[in-house]
């Protein structure tokens, strides 16, 4: 264990702890079924177009301005870049021998072969040839390209485009269509080959240039700075400038470039664009894995990955029970992916159906592209209940999606709210109130998850539904002051950022610090995707030095440093990297015993706790309670899935010893969720058969 001096930094970066996460999605990828394995280097590449285009490209344009604003460690930002682009070559290098020299091959020899040009028999040519004259020569456009202006102006954002230089020196750009499928298939005997557009493009590429030579070609992608900023005090329409700026997103200046083909004239490209030497990565796989999804889910390759998972009925509420009358008796607490985001989904439309319902109130951060959430809400406003949704217009790279749920909202005849100035909307949050027999009810849902029923069977998340009456007005008066000219509102349960929620987690944390130092008992667990808040490091430092056990689940980045005597030697920090992505916010204090359970839309990052409407929610009900606390430790005893942060930085993957039985959470919730949705089923029958028993005669 180390121990902490005046020259130990208290804070890991934040850039250079995200990378260190992309390396173990990666590295979980290696270990897996073919299909799987190219599906988790999807994502890792997925995952770095989005790191380049903000995290990246800012640090990048601190450079280029001389802004010299150090993060906590005092490094400035082109040494952390440099660090970062270094550390970055490391990861993608791996990712690009994984699927040349791993996953292709495994594919091929289970009947599946990604064809290249070099290996193309007379078949795949014939097939080709047919696919260019057929679709490419007719679509695609070569492009001259004698200025770096009409170069910008040639290439898109992200999009794979073919260089092509010609033996008089000329260079011509040509891009492939993205409204085409990107690989092409046939049967032969017991092997189903694939050729890729691109390929077929470079092969075939001089048929643009009659008279011409095609000296030398290569395929490339370039990033750009896609971070956005609008005025928020401007008079400019507030729309209008969300499109403007979404708009110039495709014209910023490049960030990356990735290459596939010819070096020196990648190269050529690099020099064009004025792009450092450490932003090129030159690569042996296709460029742009995220396209490879599709093959990822290929039917009659089951074999390849693993089983897919039915998200089973929740165990507080079966199919027959009639939800508003359960909510009356007790809340529902459900646990995503692991259980259906049905009965959600089943509660907003009912509630849009009913003649009884009154209003409905939503907040939107992400949603699905064929939304049923979004259409229930549509279809409510259309049989004249009142709706009102808070719509997050800057969600990043979700702009575009909302702005086109929005305006379809308000045609149907909802109120719409296009968020806040200064602060995002990310609170997830929707309640309805209905006229009953009795009096007026409000029904609130609060998750730590969007809207989405498609990531609801993709990332672990909690949810609550409840009837309390005191979430129910808090919830009210939440959505008041967003849509209004309210000030802080006066909450009896909730939490929200940026009004009390970083005051109430440093006042739980204290409160265990307290107890620690009077000699009591004192603990904390907390699940989560990102802790970078220095403030609250610093007071879970302090809280680790009074003696308080603090065990959490960081999926992502973390800055903290654990295990360092005299600063946070009673830290343990770990991170699940399995099938499911891990999503949920869930935060534990021991309390004396009395323990306090909290679900949060938030992470322990600054921007969470001042630049975003975000909420914390407590859970009363002792069987939650108990749940949620099972959930967390579960996570905890992975031995399997998890990685341990150590003091340098450098993540441990744990594997169980001999004298261990594996132990793997997900699997472990999979199957919990499975025995108690199949004994559910069997109570309900057993109901069923007392109910249909005649009376006896007496």
């Amino acid at each position: 264990m180390g121990v902490f001096t005046k020259n130990t930094s208290k804070y890991f970066l934040r850039e250079l702890s995200w990378n260190a996460f992309n390396f173990r999605v990666m590295k979980e990828g290696e270990s897996l079924k073919p299909l799987d394995s190219l599906k988790f280097m999807a994502i890792t590449s997925s995952n770095y177009d989005e790191f380049f285009m903000i995290r990246v490209a800012g640090l990048m344009r601190k450079v280029r301005e001389g802004n010299h604003a150090l993060p906590p460690d005092g490094t400035l930002p082109s040494v952390l870049l440099d660090k970062l682009l270094k550390e970055i070559k490391v990861v993608v290098s791996r990712q690009d021998a994984n699927v040349c020299h791993e996953i292709f091959p495994a594919l091929a020899d289970n009947g599946i072969h990604i064809t290249t040009l070099q290996d193309w028999n007379s078949r795949e040519r014939k097939v080709a040839v047919d696919i260019f004259e057929k679709e490419l020569f007719p679509i695609c456009t070569a492009i001259a390209i004698n200025k770096k202006k009409q170069f910008d102006a040639a290439i898109s954002q992200g999009h794979i485009h073919a260089a092509c230089l010609l033996n008089d020196g000329k260079l011509a750009i040509i891009r492939l269509p993205d409204n085409l499928d990107r690989y092409r298939e046939y049967q032969t005997g017991n092997t189903l080959k694939i050729v890729l557009l691109e390929d077929i493009l470079i092969a075939y590429a001089e048929k643009f240039f009659p008279g011409q030579i095609l000296k030398s070609s290569c395929l490339f992608r370039i990033t750009r700075d896609a971070d956005i900023s609008i005025d928020e005090d401007s008079d400019m329409n507030f729309l209008s400038a969300m499109e403007e700026a979404l708009e110039g997103r495709k014209n910023g200046f490049p960030v990356r470039l990735e290459s596939h083909g010819d070096f020196k004239l990648a190269k050529h490209i690099r020099e064009i664009i004025d792009l450092p030497e450490e932003n090129h990565f030159h690569l042996l796989s296709p460029l742009n894995l995220k396209s490879f999804y599709k093959l990822c889910e290929k039917s009659d390759f089951e074999h390849l990955r693993s089983p897919y998972f039915t998200s089973q009925t929740p165990w507080d509420l079966s199919e027959s029970e009639d939800i508003w009358e359960t909510l009356k008796e007790r809340d529902l607490l459900f646990h995503h992916p692991y259980e259906s985001f049905a009965p959600v989904v089943h509660m907003v439309n009912e509630a849009a159906d009913s003649p009884i319902t009154l209003a409905i109130k939503a907040t939107l951060y992400r949603t699905s592209g064929n939304s049923p959430i979004v259409h229930a809400l549509i279809r409510a406003a259309e049989n004249g209940i009142q709706v009102m949704v808070v719509v997050e217009p800057r969600a990043r790279f979700d702009e575009s999606a909302n702005l086109d749920w929005a305006a379809r909202l308000e045609h149907a005849g909802a109120i719409v709210v296009y968020g806040l100035a200064t602060f995002k909307v990310h609170l997830k949050s929707l309640l309805v109130i209905r006229r009953e027999e009795d009096r007026i009810r409000r029904y609130l849902h609060l998750g730590t998850g969007n809207y989405n029923d498609v990531t609801a069977t993709l990332y672990s998340d909690l949810s609550l539904i409840t009837s309390n009456t005191d979430f129910t007005r808090d919830a009210a008066l939440i959505f008041n002051a967003i849509t209004g000219y309210s000030s802080e509102p006066k909450l009896k349960k909730l939490f929200i950022a940026p009004f009390s929620l970083r005051q109430e987690t440093l006042r739980l944390i204290k409160q265990e610090e307290k107890r620690a130092r009077s000699g009591e008992v004192a603990e904390i667990l907390g699940k989560m995707n990102t802790l970078a808040d220095t403030e609250v490091i610093d007071a879970l430092y302090r809280a680790s030095e009074a003696g308080v056990k603090i065990s959490l689940n960081v999926r992502g980045v973390c800055c903290l440093r654990p295990g360092i005597k005299g600063l946070s030697e009673n830290i343990r920090i770990i991170s699940i990297i399995d099938t499911f992505l891990e999503h949920a916010r869930a935060f534990i204090y021991h309390n004396g015993g009395r323990e306090k359970v909290f679900l949060s839309s938030s992470d322990w990052m600054p921007r969470n706790f001042d630049e975003r409407i975000e909420i914390l929610f407590p859970i009363s009900d002792q069987a939650h309670k108990r749940r949620i606390r099972s959930i967390l430790e579960s996570y905890f005893k992975d031995n399997t899935k998890s990685w341990e942060l150590r003091q340098d930085g450098s993540w441990k993957r744990y594997k169980p010893n001999e004298n261990q039985q594996p132990f793997r959470a997900q699997k472990y919730l999979t199957e919990i969720a499975r025995l108690r949705a199949e004994e559910k089923t069997l109570q309900e029958k057993k109901a069923l058969s007392v109910r249909r028993s005649p009376a006896k005669e007496k």
